[in-house]
């Protein structure tokens, strides 16, 4: 029956932990990504780059602004084109505008600063990815209220799963129960060596869940991410272990409030 327990635990604990660990790639996804959004500003033909470079510095959050000249960006075209023909001999004029690449400190905080900026003297547009920064933003605040949702979830089942498992061992020394009643024994008594047998374990399983969270980290995902690398994850070995950290507590505390609740209600019962 013990090893039903553990087993039961370390099953329970495993989603809950596993959930834990997706989420957090979750939110490193969606931060990596915000992180590599940066503000395009084309500057209108006649006006100071160097005037309107000045101005957007003086902003808060904003991190560096770098300047593209209209004959860099015609290389950079070219260069995106793949292609070794010049395009000098089929246009006169470089079609193309000066520009200033503007990268913030705070990806949260870039549609404010593109606000303010496309109210500037000089500008004649702004690009940052306004669809798919709104889109990020709405993946990381639902990622973190489902992580809420579920975590809540996922506690109350495996606190029901566990009271259930215990109250069969509970059962199944109920004859020991019995003569401590007749030698006069407390109910404090009593659940004391079943609260610490729960504890003990909900820790076992735990401990298991652990394990192989761990491995899951540096072996299977290590893997993954050496097969594709462009996948911005970063070394979770401090948050896995701060996971693991957090499910040996609570493996302690669901084992020791499950068996207490069994042994009250049996006490109850038949007291």
């Amino acid at each position: 029956m013990s090893w039903i327990v553990i087993g039961t635990m370390f099953a329970s604990l495993t989603i809950l932990g596993g959930f834990w660990m997706v989420t957090d790639d979750l939110n490193v996804l969606a931060r990596a990504i915000g992180s590599r959004v940066e503000i395009l500003v084309f500057v209108k033909d006649g006006s100071s780059v160097a005037a309107l470079d000045d101005e957007i510095r003086q902003l808060q959050g904003i991190e560096a602004v770098t300047p593209i000249p209209k004959e860099q960006a015609w290389k950079n075209l070219q260069k995106d084109l793949k292609t070794s023909m010049s395009f000098d001999n089929l246009l006169e004029n470089n079609p193309l505008p000066n520009a200033l690449k503007i990268k913030v400190v705070d990806p949260k905080d870039t549609p404010d600063i593109a606000e303010k900026i496309a109210k500037m003297s000089g500008v004649e547009e702004i690009n940052y990815g306004k669809e798919l920064l709104a889109k990020i933003q709405q993946i990381a605040g639902f990622t973190k209220f489902l992580g809420i949702a579920i975590t809540v979830l996922l506690s109350i089942a495996t606190m029901a799963v566990m009271s259930n498992t215990i109250r069969l061992t509970v059962q199944n020394r109920r004859r020991e129960i019995e003569i401590m009643q007749l030698v006069g024994a407390s109910d404090g008594f009593i659940r004391w060596p079943f609260l610490l047998e729960g504890a003990f374990f909900g820790l076992a399983g735990a401990a298991f869940t652990g394990l192989f969270l761990l491995f899951w980290r540096t072996v299977v995902l290590t893997r993954l991410q050496d097969l594709f690398p462009f996948i911005p994850l970063e070394d979770g070995t401090f948050s896995t272990m701060k996971v693991i950290g957090y499910i040996l507590a609570i493996g302690v505390c669901m084992g020791a409030a499950g068996s207490l609740f069994s042994v009250k209600h049996y006490l109850k019962q038949n007291g």
